[in-house]
Order: structure tokens, then C-alpha cells, then sequence
């Protein structure tokens, strides 16, 4: 009787987010459709580019959604992470896109072939941006290296960091910063982006500044076991 009750219970999970998942569909097209109009109508270059970020980021929350037919957040496994070469010059565009607030200045990249799944590269940094812009509240600096296989994007903030105690678990599952506060929050970004990277054969590295967090998103080189 507890198997078929918990067999019921995940059936009705899965069948809540593929409703919910169709439900937001229909606002997030309407959004899109309203930007577009929107764009086509602007006559400052300034406002069209805002625009074409709204249009942007519905097309991504668009996929995102798709994936939630098939995927719970307790089943992570089903996310598929497809990496593949990818010019680094495309990290611009990602983390101006992360970066909607316009709080940190983009360095030049330095130029190399990546290995890494664009839009999951996507989110992990528009879940370090968010949780800076929640958290911090800070104006952010941003860092971009070339080491020994791996392209090193550093993020940092001026919000304090977090405790040592606590800097080891931020990337598990449902565990936050005694920062957080009453910040609504899962607990679950970092957790997921460091799957993301880890399926990526990257890495997420979590360290204090001297004045914040300095969260290190590092990224393969392509033909680089």
C-alpha cells in the first residue's frame, strides 16, 4: 500500500508541473509577442535593445519550461547537459544577458574554443547574477582568464560573502546563507548549476573575497580531457 501510495504521489507531482508547465507557456508567448511589437515600433536603438533582451530571455524561459514536462527538480538526472565547441567570444552576449541590471563590466575575452552546453551555461550564469543582485545588492566585478585547459570566469560582489562554515555547503541541495535572510529562495540554484558544470566536465568554485563572494565558473577548453 506505501509503494502504490508513493508511486501516486510522484505520478501527481509530474502531472502538476506538466500543467503548470503548459499553463505558463501561454504568458510567456504573450510577453514575447508584446516585445515584439514593441520592438518594431521603437524608435530608439537604446529601447529596441531592450526589446530584444525581453524577446531574448522569453525564448529561454520558453526551453526551460519544455524540460519541466519530463523533469522534477528531485530527478535532476533527467536535465539533459549537451556540451559542445562553443566560441568563447559567445560568453559576452551570455553574460550581458545575465547581467540585465547592468551592474558589472564585461572584460575581453580572451579567444579559444570552449566545451559547454550554451544554455546551461546560460543558466548558471543567471543564477550567479540573481543571487548577487537578491543577496549582495552590490555592484559586481567580473574577471575572465585563460589557464591550462579551462576558461576561468570570476564573479565577485560586495555583499560580505557568507561565513566559512557555511561557504562548503552553499552548492547542495535546499541549503542557503545565514545572509539570506527572508529572501525568497529554494536553495537550489547553485546546487543545480554546479550539476550543470560538473556534466560539462567544469567546475563551480565557491570562495570569499575580501569584500563578498567571488563565485568561479570554470569552463573546458575544447580537446581537453
Amino acid at each position: 500500500k506505501a509503494r502504490i501510495a508513493e508511486a501516486r504521489a510522484n505520478a501527481s507531482k509530474k502531472e502538476l508541473v506538466a500543467q503548470l508547465s503548459h499553463d505558463i507557456k501561454t504568458p510567456v508567448a504573450s510577453i514575447k509577442a508584446a516585445a515584439e511589437v514593441g520592438a518594431a515600433l521603437a524608435g530608439e536603438a537604446r529601447i529596441r535593445s531592450n526589446y530584444a533582451q525581453i524577446i531574448s530571455k522569453a525564448d529561454e524561459v520558453n526551453i526551460l519550461i519544455t524540460n519541466l514536462f519530463t523533469s522534477a527538480l528531485e530527478e535532476l538526472e533527467e536535465l539533459k547537459v549537451m556540451p559542445a565547441d562553443l566560441e568563447s567570444r559567445e560568453l559576452t552576449a551570455l553574460l550581458e544577458r545575465a547581467d540585465y541590471l547592468h551592474r558589472a563590466r564585461i572584460p575581453a575575452v580572451p579567444s579559444c574554443l570552449l566545451f559547454a552546453d550554451r544554455l546551461r551555461l546560460q543558466q548558471v550564469f543567471d543564477n550567479i547574477f540573481a543571487n548577487s543582485y537578491k543577496y549582495a545588492n552590490t555592484e559586481i566585478e567580473t574577471a575572465i582568464c585563460r589557464r591550462d585547459g579551462t576558461l576561468d570566469v570570476t564573479i565577485r560582489d560586495y555583499g560580505g560573502g557568507v561565513s566559512a562554515e557555511e561557504l562548503p555547503a552553499l552548492k547542495e541541495k535546499f541549503r542557503r546563507g545565514s545572509n539570506a535572510g527572508q529572501v525568497e529562495g529554494a536553495g537550489l540554484g547553485l546546487y543545480i548549476c554546479d550539476y550543470f558544470m560538473k556534466q560539462m566536465h567544469g567546475e563551480i568554485i565557491l570562495c570569499n573575497g575580501q569584500d563578498g563572494l567571488e563565485v568561479t565558473v570554470r569552463i573546458p577548453l575544447s580537446g581537453v580531457s
